[in-house]
């Protein structure tokens, strides 16, 4: 009985020693040879809301690896996973990209429990935050974003910048203020969710009272702020460290909550060219790109730029927006709340936006 527990036990260890999923060890040179000579290609579908959103990155990329001719697009995270499913249904597989890097984390909850996504755990994984990482590989964060406030320096004084909500109803800021309509956004939507649970809904009252500017996508406003049409916003994102010749800045809240989540990627398991997905995911998880990241970066030993500390020291929870995201009955009736609210979405959706035109 003894010799056959032990023998039953060692059977269960074999079998997930044989499922576990190893760190990869091959260096990024090694890597980049394979992916050459699998044919050099890389398809990434990636979300966004502006077309050069994903540029920044990119381009350090197919610098750092020429012989990589990497096709991507940039789109609302939650058209790029319907065109995923789409691809998926088709027999030929043939838009089904190589690299899947969403903000709508919910569907790599969808994806994985579907077997859809390959078990990969590139190479720095342990270093990584837990919580914004599959435990078995099949999706893992790259890089932190925050939607904080962000104000423009030669319109508002620093120490005049809103950073709490209540700041926002200031009668000063009147005719400054560009916002993203929250329902057509779920980043924005959860801003808003978290606004109503601090302050409750007559607060989101009195911020529509105050006619901010509503634009559809998270992009004009910081391009807004930073042509100087605007002074401020908090439904959007700017780096930590301003850019030369701007007077964009970003500013965290004093006191209350605000968004802060990590770019998610995956690659799915029809995916064409999967030696260059690894060779992708494991340069954005190497310090060669982290430290180059311009807000929290996800890994645990790389620090933030510009004296910032990581996301565990401020008022912020990436998990939680998971959870939100996760929460889709909840989601869709607060988006209907909010219309109610704020009105229909106006204007061209932001691909279509033209940016060198206030709003």
């Amino acid at each position: 009985m003894k010799h056959a527990l032990i023998g039953a036990v060692a059977g269960i260890l074999f079998a997930s020693s044989a499922l576990a999923t190893e760190i990869e060890t091959k260096s990024l040179e090694e890597l980049y040879a394979e992916a050459v000579a699998e044919g050099g290609e890389l398809v990434i579908r990636a979300g966004g809301d502006k077309d050069d959103q994903a540029d920044y990155y990119l381009d350090m990329f197919k610098e750092r690896f020429p012989e990589i001719n990497v096709t991507h697009s940039v789109d609302l995270s939650f058209y790029h996973a319907s065109r995923y499913d789409n691809a998926r249904e088709d027999d030929s597989k043939a838009d089904v990209p190589d690299i899947i890097q969403f903000q709508t984390l919910h569907d790599y909850d969808y994806y994985a429990e579907r077997g859809l996504l390959e078990r990969y755990k590139p190479k720095n994984w342990e270093k990584v935050y837990p919580d914004y990482k599959d435990p078995h590989g099949r999706w893992i964060g790259l890089f932190g974003v925050a939607f904080t406030n962000v104000f423009n320096s030669d319109l508002i004084n620093e120490d005049d910048a809103p950073r709490d909500a209540l700041d926002y109803l200031d009668p000063a800021l009147k005719g400054k203020v560009i916002l993203t309509y929250p329902h057509t956004d779920d980043a924005v939507l959860y801003q808003f969710w978290n606004l109503k649970e601090q302050y409750g809904w007559e607060y989101l009252e009195q911020l529509v009272a105050t006619e901010p500017t509503w634009v559809r996508g998270t992009s004009m406003p910081y391009v807004a702020i930073d042509n100087g049409w605007y002074g401020a916003s908090f439904t959007t994102s700017w780096a930590f460290v301003p850019f030369e010749g701007s007077d964009t800045r970003l500013v965290l809240p004093e006191e209350d909550y605000f968004l802060s989540w990590f770019q998610t990627a995956a690659i799915p398991t029809d995916a064409k060219h999967k030696a260059a997905a690894k060779l992708y995911l494991n340069w954005m998880l190497s310090e060669e790109f982290q430290g180059k990241w311009l807000q929290f970066p996800v890994r645990m030993d790389v620090e933030s730029p510009d004296g910032y500390k990581s996301h565990l020291h401020y008022n912020t929870s990436p998990a939680d927006f998971h959870r939100f995201m996760l929460k889709r009955d909840q989601v869709e009736r607060f988006r209907l709340q909010i219309e109610q609210l704020v009105g229909p979405a106006e204007g061209p959706a932001p691909l279509e936006l033209d940016y060198s035109v206030k709003p």
